[in-house]
């Protein structure tokens, strides 16, 4: 069983239209399909028919996360060891979810969704696949997103989900922070060569703290908040930033439905192979400290309170 990469995040937003010009506009997605209650992204220099998928709703919030896995078997062993483990399992049919074949969704100990793929649509490069131009035309943020990086997810008892993520679906842990009496009070973890995929953290079950676009390099992140700013799209208060945890250089900002966003680079890279993944602890002291907000040395209370 191989779970290769994260593939996609399903949002919940309280308007379509709104939502739709922020991802095209203000994070710079590129639009491949549009329903009556649903748009979907993708990253120009992806190839999979989307990253994002955006759900018409009464809230804002997360509907589910997409993991792609190695080969179409991964789906039935997936689904049996989940049940064996004691959680709820549902299949989904190919087309279900637009450009993506058939799989298999599991509901965490956290609350958040999972669903395993093995196919998805390919739709290529948006600067083509013959010749392709160096710069995709229709581009609206300031340069190409590399790709939908991570997850930050809220659910009151971290520790249990992440076991089952490292101990049955062979995730990597890569860092850790723990409360004075060694209990896990959040974690990291990743099927790839990042530090993370989907990380978790404490707060209400099922919540979602923000999803991360991983941009090209510092200075990109530094001309993308220049255009939040000068967007008026809601950021942290210091805009720019760093965290001690993996280091990346970070912005964070909100659609208009208040789902936080993040731009960034910088992570280090960790074998995609499970459990040779060296791990780095925090003590919640530093958590709240360098390791959240480095150059802050301080996390303001509301950056955790704050979740959709």
């Amino acid at each position: 069983m191989a779970v290769t990469r994260l593939n996609y995040v399903s949002l919940y937003v309280t308007d379509l239209d709104l939502a739709k010009k922020h991802y095209e506009e203000v994070v710079g997605l590129r639009v491949t399909d549009v329903t009556k209650n649903q748009v979907y992204f993708q990253s120009s220099d992806s190839q999979n028919h989307h990253c994002v998928i955006i759900n018409a709703s009464d809230r804002a919030g997360i509907e589910h996360i997409g993991f792609k896995v190695s080969d179409p078997s991964d789906i039935k062993e997936i689904k049996l060891v989940s049940e064996n483990y004691g959680l709820e399992t549902s299949d989904v049919g190919a087309g279900e979810i637009l450009g993506i074949g058939e799989g298999v969704k599991i509901k965490l100990p956290s609350g958040h969704y999972l669903n395993f793929f093995y196919h998805a649509d390919v739709i290529g490069y948006a600067n083509g696949m013959f010749n392709p131009k160096s710069v995709a035309d229709e581009v609206m943020g300031v340069n190409p997103l590399s790709h939908l990086d991570h997850l930050l997810v809220t659910c009151e008892d971290p520790a249990k989900t992440i076991k089952f993520l490292q101990e049955v679906l062979d995730f990597n842990v890569t860092e850790t922070a723990s409360a004075p009496d060694g209990s896990i009070i959040a974690g990291f973890t990743t099927v790839g060569n990042t530090m993370h995929n989907i990380a978790f953290a404490g707060g209400p079950n099922g919540g979602l703290h923000h999803i991360a676009f991983y941009v090209y390099d510092r200075a990109d992140v530094i001309r993308r908040t220049d255009l939040l700013k000068s967007r008026n799209v809601p950021t942290m208060e210091f805009g720019l930033t760093r965290h001690g945890i993996a280091g990346v250089t970070t912005v964070y900002f909100f659609d208009p439905s208040g789902n936080r966003n993040e731009f960034q680079c910088g992570a280090y890279e960790t074998p995609g192979v499970p459990n040779r993944v060296e791990l780095v602890t925090w003590d919640v002291d530093s958590l709240m400290g360098k390791g959240g907000f480095y150059y802050e040395a301080a996390v303001e209370p509301k950056f955790f309170q704050t979740v959709s």
